[in-house]
């Protein structure tokens, strides 16, 4: 049987960890500048690199999102300083947040956290006198922790504390289960969320803290942490609460 010499030296096959196609290097940019997130998205096929919707100028000021957005403009409070938004929650990115929430796949997971990055680094640059020596994740209420076997939100904020040299701290709690939120009106989901959370310790940290969660609709989930985080904080802090979306409805 003739030996295929060449074939020892060809570089590995790498499948794309959400398509599984063959990832070869692309000329699609990368726009993270952390060179672990841009690593991990350099492991994605070309087509689903270019597939990512980036929400790279937002128009909303305050939430991030890529359009006006009527929630900030009607919120007469509020207790989060500003959010940034990595991507537009598309039909296709909810097929991707499909694949690790209900399927745990680990290789998805430091792709999303890469795209988190990316808001990340669009927060830092909207404010540049900004410091974020901590990040929180929004909970999951018991049941459907147990259901799931993991917060997503908590997975993705370590990540992020490992490649930007933040701590990560769970200081929140959910006291109860509520239905998906994209189901509801907006006033239901404000309602949905007064009274959901509670401060896991009285804080006696100084500087931002950084709420992470997956999706951003309303904004009503992030600013009732950022509530509960304020109210909780030691009276000689001094704290502003920043949000950080994987995605924006």
């Amino acid at each position: 049987m003739p030996i295929n010499i060449g074939a020892w030296f060809a570089p590995a096959k790498r499948e794309c960890p959400i398509c599984g196609r063959d990832s070869r290097p692309t000329a699609v940019p990368i726009p993270v500048k952390n060179s672990a997130p841009r690593k991990a998205l350099a492991s994605l096929c070309g087509s689903c690199l270019q597939n990512i919707p980036w929400i790279a100028n937002p128009v909303c000021r305050v939430c991030g999102r890529a359009e006006l957005c009527e929630d900030c403009v009607r919120r007469t409070e509020r207790f989060y300083t500003i959010s940034r938004c990595a991507v537009r929650y598309t039909d296709e990115m909810k097929n991707w947040l499909a694949l690790y929430k209900y399927r745990g796949n680990e290789g998805v997971e430091t792709i999303l956290a890469a795209m988190a990055a990316f808001a990340f680094e669009r927060l830092r640059a909207a404010d540049p006198q900004a410091h974020f020596p901590f990040i929180t994740a929004v909970p999951l209420a018991p049941e459907r922790l147990r259901e799931r076997g993991f917060n997503q939100a908590e997975r993705l904020a370590v990540r992020l504390a490992q490649w930007y040299g933040m701590t990560y701290e769970p200081l929140l709690l959910r006291l109860r289960h509520t239905e998906k939120q994209s189901l509801k009106t907006r006033r239901s989901r404000v309602v949905d969320m007064k009274g959901n959370f509670a401060a896991a310790h009285r804080s006696s940290f100084s500087g931002n803290i950084l709420v992470l969660d997956d999706v951003y609709t309303t904004g009503s989930t992030l600013d009732e942490c950022a509530r509960v985080l304020l109210q909780a904080s030691e009276p000689q802090s001094e704290h502003r609460i920043y949000g950080l979306l994987w995605a924006r409805s």
